[in-house]
């Protein structure tokens, strides 16, 4: 009997966890995730009039190029501010709505930009854009406050830091995972070894999560109301430490996740080559029709491939033609995302240029 209650209190962890994805569409607990509504944006409107309507279409394209180019800067290029007064010509589907709320009636203007049109208005003034399938980040944040007291936050905590975040996700459409703090998290991670940002300690207790990427905070409030704290950053093999001061919670943590957001946006953004490359994709395991039919789905999926064809079947391998609109490092990282292929190492010696080799694992 406890043996079951062990098996059903672990199924309702996990289930938890799952709900900890703050992005739409998420199909799994880990790894590169699908963002999806990064072209849709809900206002508040105080009517339906053309000055109104034109005014939210604004705002709504403001928000949606924010998502999916990662970084507030590009808000200030001469072709996004022409984009922007011109709206509406990038509108593609558009709604309206009224809240049910006890307190105060809203009214809502749901707008779908055109996608094609976005992208190609952006990639014309030579500004990447950050594709769906985005790396998952892994939150580790540690509060003390003016009393002395230390606290891991987890997810279900309840500091008003933590509300910040999660609409920070929300809005800029970047994976936050956060911990459950059950024991296995409080053993790898104990408030001590999490205030220290141990490099070592974030990636083991990271690992049972398999996120893209980690990032530990901590933040010292102090009694007259200053914020003080330091930030590390795990990203591919990089690590990056920033310290932060400031009297606004808010600012305190948008500035760190604006930071990170940034690094990522710009790692994975994809900006269309005049030239396009061609690649071979030489991959193993594929042994049957299934695999052979959900392969090719997942490639052409990839928001750097441009086409792909079957060029050679061999007993359980086989090689396609990959055209790309991108450069051949963003075709492997956005293989790395999914996670449903590995590289084969075993073929570097007889490896030939512009030949990719992997093993599916789905």
């Amino acid at each position: 009997m406890m043996r079951g209650m062990n098996l059903f209190a672990n199924t309702r962890h996990y289930l938890r966890a799952l709900c900890l994805l703050l992005c739409l569409g998420a199909s799994s607990l880990s790894y590169g995730l699908i963002v999806t509504g990064l072209y849709d944006q809900e206002i508040v409107v105080t009517g339906q009039g053309d000055a109104e309507r034109i005014r939210a279409y604004r705002e709504g394209l403001t928000a949606v190029i924010l998502k999916i180019t990662g970084e507030e800067r590009w808000l200030s290029n001469s072709a996004v501010q022409r984009a922007i007064r011109d709206a509406q010509s990038y509108v593609q589907e558009v709604s309206y709505r009224t809240s049910s709320g006890t307190l105060e009636q809203r009214n809502f203007i749901s707008v779908r930009f055109d996608r094609a049109l976005v992208d190609d208005m952006l990639n014309t003034a030579g500004i990447p854009v950050w594709d769906q399938n985005r790396p998952a980040v892994m939150l580790w944040l540690s509060v003390q406050g003016a009393d002395g007291r230390r606290e891991l936050l987890g997810a279900d905590s309840d500091h008003p830091i933590m509300d910040i975040v999660r609409e920070f996700s929300r809005v800029r459409g970047i994976p936050l995972l956060f911990p459950l703090m059950d024991l296995e998290d409080r053993r790898n991670l104990p408030i001590d070894v999490a205030w220290s940002l141990n490099e070592e300690a974030l990636r083991r207790a990271s690992a049972r999560y398999g996120a893209d990427a980690i990032l530990g905070g901590r933040v010292l409030e102090s009694p007259g109301g200053e914020l003080v704290g330091l930030w590390q950053f795990l990203f591919r093999d990089n690590v990056e430490s920033f310290d932060s001061f400031e009297s606004d919670l808010s600012a305190y943590a948008q500035n760190a996740l604006n930071r990170v957001t940034q690094t990522i946006s710009s790692h994975f953004g994809l900006l269309k080559l005049a030239n396009p490359a061609n690649v071979t994709l030489r991959v193993e395991s594929i042994d049957s029709a299934k695999d052979y039919v959900d392969l090719l789905a997942y490639i052409q999926a990839l928001a750097v491939v441009d086409s792909v064809s079957a060029a050679l079947l061999d007993g359980s391998g086989i090689e396609l033609d990959v055209s790309l609109i991108g450069n051949t490092f963003l075709f492997t990282e956005f293989i790395a995302l999914g996670r449903d292929m590995e590289p084969l190492e075993s073929f570097a010696q007889e490896s030939r240029a512009n030949t990719f080799y992997y093993r599916w694992v789905r």
